[in-house]
């Protein structure tokens, strides 16, 4: 039975098209149509513009499709807060080459030194930050303007009534971090500190912020440039990148749900490189998802040894009564979210965007989807797209990765 499982989905394969290096597959079992019509029935009901999804099973998309108004899969989304994941790829990386220790001070490595002034006895460590347990709080008190350049700020105060102040001088990500961390800086706030360095879990974009510049201080290469020399480049990823312009004419229009319709926002960048500010392609997440779903490799190139990937996914903190789109959250490992069902991923949300990415690891091999479209929720709540839409269309797509997986299987 195994082998006339083979010999369709051989078949099935042979008859996608190609489109953006990846196979599109038209059939793949009887309840894929049906999958497909759900997809675009939540769509419309949700309102939702475009979206793109992608199923993963081993080390091959086996299905890829686009929806909607922008319904190529060459469109290009932000993937939010999946930034982080390849943020620790990269530290990991650097781990692995001896350059950097996960449990020694992270002072050792910067121009300035960073201290909770509560503990100020209580080194704060690349592990910590890679767990989200350093302390630190979510954000500043200043992060929305931080990500934002004068032109988006201009753009924000015409056409949603804030009242931000323009930069006299924007500063780099070392001035900021200086600015925000040391007690005298520019930016300081005590409230960026929440809790004991090392002693329970909190999410944090600064502490990713401060992990990106590890980076920048480590290599001499700016975060941007040392991913893209050691991750997108090797992976093949030619349509991931942090700078909108590098896409232009194939950038998913951001929307909100605003006074009862999807307002459009300004497509722009944002400077938060070591937390969020990564856009990519179905076709191009596939592949770094591969590479962590199958010891570190995708066609023939090594990012991570087996050993450091297991490092990666050990649950550092344990987490209860958490779910983020629609999967339960039981632990947080070295930027990877660790979910109940053996599940791990990330999901990530920016203006104008959300995307997730899951997959599974089974004695008989993994499987995996990834989701990103053009609605977000994070200028105005919205409760229906982040309570409902977003686990809906995720666990639908987790599902049709399973049925899928044990249809070959």
């Amino acid at each position: 039975m195994r082998n006339i499982k083979k010999i369709i989905v051989a078949l099935i394969l042979a008859s996608g098209v190609v489109c953006a290096g990846v196979i599109s597959v038209i059939i793949l079992s009887p309840s894929h149509v049906s999958f497909e019509s759900k997809i675009r029935k939540l769509m419309e009901k949700y309102k939702i513009p475009s979206l793109a999804a992608g199923i993963v099973i081993n080390d091959s998309l086996i299905w890829a499709n686009g929806f909607g108004d922008q319904p190529d899969l060459d469109t290009v989304f932000m993937i939010g807060s999946i930034t982080k994941t390849f943020t620790a790829t990269a530290l990991l990386q650097l781990n692995e080459s001896s350059k950097i220790s996960l449990d020694k001070d992270i002072n050792a490595y910067l121009p300035f030194n960073v201290r909770n002034p509560d503990y100020p006895n209580i080194s704060i460590t690349t592990r910590m930050l890679l767990s989200h347990r350093s302390g630190l709080a979510r954000d500043t008190p200043n992060f929305q303007i931080w990500y934002s350049d004068n032109e988006t700020i201009e753009w924000m105060n015409e056409n949603l009534g804030t009242h931000y102040k323009y930069w006299e001088h924007r500063p780099s990500l070392a001035e900021y971090l200086n600015g925000t961390l040391s007690l005298e800086g520019l930016y300081f706030d005590p409230t960026i500190w929440i809790l004991e360095p090392g002693t329970q879990f909190s999410y944090s974009n600064l502490g990713f912020e401060l992990l990106g510049y590890l980076v920048e201080q480590i290599t001499n290469k700016s975060i941007v440039d040392y991913v893209q020399e050691n991750l997108l480049d090797p992976l093949n990823m030619s349509r991931t990148g942090y700078d909108y312009l590098e896409f232009a004419g194939k950038n998913a229009i951001p929307y909100e749900w605003i006074n009862g319709e999807n307002f459009e926002f300004l497509i722009s960048n944002m400077y938060t490189t070591g937390a969020s500010a990564l856009r990519s392609t179905v076709s191009d997440m596939v592949k770094f998802m591969i590479a962590h779903m199958n010891q570190g490799m995708v066609n023939r190139t090594q990012i991570l040894n087996s050993g450091t990937l297991e490092i990666m996914r050990e649950k550092q903190s344990l987490l209860t009564n958490a779910t983020t789109g629609g999967f339960n959250l039981i632990g947080y490992g070295l930027g990877w979210m660790l979910y109940d069902n053996r599940l791990q991923g990330h999901s990530g949300a920016v203006i104008g965007y959300l995307a997730s990415l899951f997959f599974k690891e089974t004695e008989n091999g993994a499987f995996g989807g990834i989701l990103m479209f053009n609605r977000g929720f994070i200028h105005k709540s919205d409760d229906v797209l982040k309570n409902i839409f977003f686990p809906t269309i995720s666990k639908l797509i987790f599902e049709e990765a399973e049925h899928l997986f044990n249809f070959i299987s």
